[in-house]
């Protein structure tokens, strides 16, 4: 029994952890508009990370907005905002803050 417990425990805990769909298309969207701005820009877009969607525990609500940390060659990262507009089915991907470090906000 205390091995079922645990399993599940194990697997509760594992559903947490990883990137969901909309933290997915955040970061996606933040890679293509740092990879348009070419190389000189001096970004690593393929270590970009976003927040994660709006939920609790595990229900994911629809998000709006993502803050995004983009690596700098040189080292630190950028900062960038990717607001979705559902509506008008538009994604905005904006500059916020230069070498803001590397870690978001929970």
């Amino acid at each position: 029994m205390s091995r079922c417990v645990v399993g599940a425990v194990l697997v509760l805990l594992l559903a947490g952890c990883g990137e969901d769909a909309q933290q997915e298309a955040a970061r996606e969207e933040v890679q293509a508009h740092v990879a348009s701005l070419g190389a000189d820009a001096g970004y690593a877009a393929a270590d970009a990370h976003c927040t994660k969607g709006a939920g609790v525990w595990f229900g994911r609500r629809e998000t709006s907005s993502f803050l995004c940390a983009v690596p700098r060659e040189r080292g630190g990262c950028d900062w960038f905002t990717v607001a979705v507009d559902r509506s008008r089915a538009e994604v905005r991907v904006r500059l916020r803050d230069r070498d803001a470090g590397c870690v978001l906000p929970a």
